[in-house]
């Protein structure tokens, strides 16, 4: 059986069992023209869920923060506009329709400890004339190490410490813009993370709520979102926030290569003879080649719908709508997973990806994409079909690579790492100043989405790649090598006792059930 899938910058046909599984995300389904979408987001503020329209909570002299994700998502980036520059530009104007003056208002893009968006990635989200009437000094990224510009509220019922931007709590009113691609995203985690300090995220950022709950990819049942949840509520009672979520489909791929994440039985003719085709073109065109072409294709994702109001309110109807798209039934759990994992990451944006997102991104985020109980058994195997190239980025994963050097060579254990390197990355003065000006992840960054894979870690018996020229990187990494699938399918058999496998065509995004 041929799984058709991406590994690294390459599209490879992986020989597979004939007895295995192989999943596919659904149709996308449709979404709003980008022409609506400007009505469609006043619609949403026009008629918002839980709270009074917008023209009643501004007037002349009201001070207006207007927040907004950073490139993490969606991703890949769509072609422009950006649909935050429509939704921004929409509400500036109902804004200022409603008696607001340009003066009181700023907007922040809400990178938490992610990499500050240099200025020309800003202009590509928002667009020129934003850029040329708010930037720099009404336009910028939050810095969570700026500490005199952070409001210390009071701590949860936990304990929790809560830290959030201080222009949140000095304003009349906070919108924040929000495009939602999976349930991680949106809700309570947008202002109380995004706009959030290490202090604050470190609270849920952290092994022990995920070592006995796998629910980290979305709200329900999950310890981490309890906590971010905690914490915005915190923040709610010093501030007036309205959130816009547009939910957005799946539709990772423009019509041209839309057969990469589509079974044979869904292609037509042409697509089929692509499917076909495109691993051996891709075998004889050099790395750099494949890498310029594969990042080059620009997603087609557009909302399926836009809700404006109180953060419940919108959130539940958001999340509504994503489980419909993102949902594939399957007959798991099953034994072995394989997944041949792209060049692609959320914080490799503009990047390569780095050894320790290959594993996180596939442990963190793949394994745990699944409603209510694992996909794979416990004791189970996961095979990443990926090259694991030992490259970072010079500016954006400084953290990653200190993170390389210094903690996997004496730990892997999500808990041991905490305790005897957290506190040193985070508030080592080097890394804050490469967050602070030089456009790097926070050196508490890299710790996160390790963390991520703390229960997927004491839930698998082996985790093998298969792409790596030698066993040097796995061994760093603290996983198993093998040199082809066949060798590491033998021996994830051997381990299981099973022979029922899965592989995912992952991206488009989706959630087993």
């Amino acid at each position: 059986m041929n799984y058709l899938t991406l590994a690294g910058n390459n599209i490879i046909n992986a020989k597979l069992p004939d007895g295995a599984e192989i999943l596919y995300a659904p149709d996308a389904k449709p979404g709003i023209p980008r022409r609506d979408i400007p009505r469609a987001v006043m619609q949403s503020f026009e008629n918002p869920i839980g709270m009074p329209p917008l023209r009643e909570l501004v007037s002349a002299k009201s001070k207006i923060l207007i927040a907004f994700d950073d490139n993490c998502q969606p991703f890949p980036e769509t072609s422009r506009p950006d649909i935050r520059q429509q939704a921004i530009e929409a509400l500036l104007s109902a804004l200022f329709d409603y008696g607001v003056q340009k003066a009181n208002v700023y907007l922040i893009c809400a990178v938490a400890l992610h990499r500050k968006m240099t200025k020309s990635e800003l202009m590509r989200m928002v667009g020129p004339r934003i850029m040329r009437d708010y930037y720099p000094n009404q336009l910028g990224n939050f810095d969570a190490e700026d500490r005199e510009n952070i409001a210390e509220l009071e701590q949860t019922e936990e304990g929790e410490p809560v830290q959030i931007c201080k222009r949140v709590v000095e304003s009349d009113l906070v919108v924040y813009v929000d495009t939602v691609q999976i349930p991680l995203n949106g809700g309570h985690k947008s202002v109380a993370v995004g706009l959030g300090t290490y202090d604050s995220i470190a609270s849920h950022h952290s092994p022990k709520m995920t070592e006995s709950c796998p629910h980290v990819m979305q709200p329900e049942h999950s310890n981490m979102h309890a906590s971010i949840e905690r914490i915005s509520r915190v923040v709610q009672k010093h501030a007036q926030i309205m959130v816009m979520e547009a939910a957005m489909n799946n539709a990772t791929y423009p019509f041209h290569v839309r057969y990469l994440g589509k079974p044979p039985s869904r292609c037509n003719i042409a697509e089929r003879i692509l499917r076909a085709a495109t691993p051996a073109f891709m075998a004889v065109t050099p790395e750099p080649i494949r890498k310029t072409i594969l990042q080059g294709v620009k997603s087609a994702y557009l909302p399926t719908e836009i809700n404006a109001g109180t953060i419940d309110g919108v959130h539940a109807k958001t999340l509504t709508s994503m489980k419909d798209q993102l949902a594939v039934s399957a007959d798991g759990p099953y034994s072995t997973l394989v997944f041949g994992l792209p060049d692609l990451s959320p914080y490799s944006v503009g990047a390569r990806i780095n050894p320790v997102l290959v594993v996180s991104d596939v442990l963190g985020y793949i394994f745990n994409w699944f409603y209510r109980e694992p996909f794979l058994k416990k004791g189970g195997v996961v095979i990443i079909l990926n090259p694991v190239f030992e490259v970072f980025h010079p500016l954006y994963h400084v953290a990653y690579k200190k993170f390389y050097d210094e903690v996997l060579p004496v730990t892997t254990d999500p808990a041991a790492m905490q305790q005897q390197f957290q506190e040193q990355f985070a508030r080592d003065p080097n890394l804050v100043d490469c967050y602070q000006n030089r456009y790097a992840h926070h050196g508490f960054h890299p710790f996160t989405v390790w963390y991520w894979a703390t229960y997927a870690l004491q839930h698998l018996s082996k985790v093998i790649l298969v792409g790596p020229k030698d066993a040097s990187v796995a061994k760093r990494l603290g996983v198993s090598w093998e040199k082809n699938l066949d060798r590491a399918l033998a021996e994830a058999c051997e381990i299981t006792g099973d022979d029922d496998i899965v592989a995912m065509t992952i991206p488009p995004f989706f959630y087993v059930r």
